[in-house]
This record gives structure tokens, sequence and C-alpha cells, in this order.
């Protein structure tokens, strides 16, 4: 009698304990499932900027992919068969990448300037950017933004935008008279977008000055083949 009663028990005990051991395993899942998206969205957001620069950056590549910016009658983002004499790079607040871009090119000894297409006129450029620039040997305290309006364009220019929708207004802006094209075609891994560094990371805004240098090189390895 008493070994059934303490195998009764007993057996009540456990069954009184199996709620908070599945509650217990429950909060565990739940700790390493919200730790994994953690580390998820760390590295979306140090790889693509944001979960928009992600989701952006995957449907142009379906687009690149799919031949759409490569059609001969598409007028975004095919280098132009004619020479040109300045490169000209866009992005939208002329703080970031397109300066980055210039300064670059001018380093190669290549005529190069840029412009915003939604800026207020005479700003310096991204704290950031100058720090990356300086640490890739290049001199950004000089520069002050200049908006689209305020840009004379000259014959013999190339302009280079950073995202499909930056060429497309400047395709609304200037017709075909000026060639135009994304700056991503040029990178040895061609992207049909560079995501705006603008409030994201370090290690996103340092992967993105990085590509940018990246499409400059590119751009001029197909200017002298």
């Amino acid at each position: 009698m008493d070994v059934q009663y303490k195998r009764t028990n007993l057996s009540k005990r456990v069954n009184a304990l199996q709620p908070c051991a599945q509650r217990y395993f429950q909060i565990c899942n739940w700790i390493m499932m919200r730790r994994l998206m953690q580390k998820l969205w760390k590295l979306v957001y140090d790889t693509y900027g944001s979960k928009t620069g992600f989701l952006r950056f995957w449907y142009y590549q379906c687009l690149l992919k799919a031949g759409v910016f490569n059609q001969q009658g598409d007028c975004l983002h095919r280098q132009p068969e004619r020479p040109y004499k300045r490169l000209v790079f866009v992005c939208v607040g002329n703080i970031c990448r397109s300066p980055l871009a210039e300064a670059y090119a001018k380093s190669l000894g290549v005529e190069a300037a840029s412009f915003g297409l939604s800026c207020t006129e005479g700003f310096p450029a991204d704290p950031r950017a100058i720090e990356f620039g300086r640490k890739v040997g290049l001199d950004l305290l000089s520069h002050r933004t200049v908006n689209v309006v305020n840009f004379r364009i000259r014959e013999g220019d190339l302009l280079i935008g950073m995202e499909p929708k930056h060429t497309e207004k400047l395709v609304s802006l200037f017709r075909l008279s000026i060639p135009i094209t994304l700056a991503g075609m040029a990178c040895r891994k061609p992207i049909a977008y560079i995501h705006d560094p603008y409030n994201c990371s370090k290690s996103y805004f340092d992967r993105c000055e990085t590509t940018v240098l990246d499409a400059v090189r590119g751009i001029l390895d197909q200017k002298a083949n």
C-alpha cells in the first residue's frame, strides 16, 4: 500500500509539473527564435541598409536578371556607345554616395562632378562619408551640395545614378539628350540598386561606400576598353 501510494503521489506531482515544463520550453523556444530573428535582421540591416533596402535590392536584381536594364529600347542603364568626357554622379542628397564617387574619379585623373536630385545647396558631405574618404585617401572636406536645378549639364557628360528611380528622374528631366546609366551596373558583380546609406548602420554605410568605389573603377575600366 505504501509503495502504491507513493507511486500515485509521484504521478500526480509529475502531472502537475507538466504545464510548467511546457511553459518553460515555450519560453525557451521564444527566446531562441527572438535571438535568431535579431541576428537575421542585423544581417539585413548591415548588408542592405534596411528592410526597404533589402526588398528594393532584390526587386531590382530580379529585373536585372530578367534583362530589363539591358533592353535596346530601355533608355535606362546601358553604357553609352559614344565616348564621354565627364562623369556626373547623381544621388538624392549629394552628401553620401555621389560626392565619394566624384572624389574617387577625380583622384584617378578623370573629370567628374556630382549633384543631388533633392537637396539644399551648400551643405558639406556626411561626416561618415568624409571619414570613409579619409580612410581610403580621399578628401571630401571641400565638397558642397549642388541641386540638379543649379547644375550645368555639358555635352560629353555621362549621368550616373545610384538607383533606378534616379535614372528615371534624369530621363524625365533631360530626355535622351544626355547618356544615362546606373553605377552598380559597372560593379564586378553587376547590381541595379545601391541603397541610400543615410540613417543606416555604420556597417552598411561602409559597405555602400565600398560598392560605390567598385562601381567607379568598373566605369573607368569600361571606358579604357
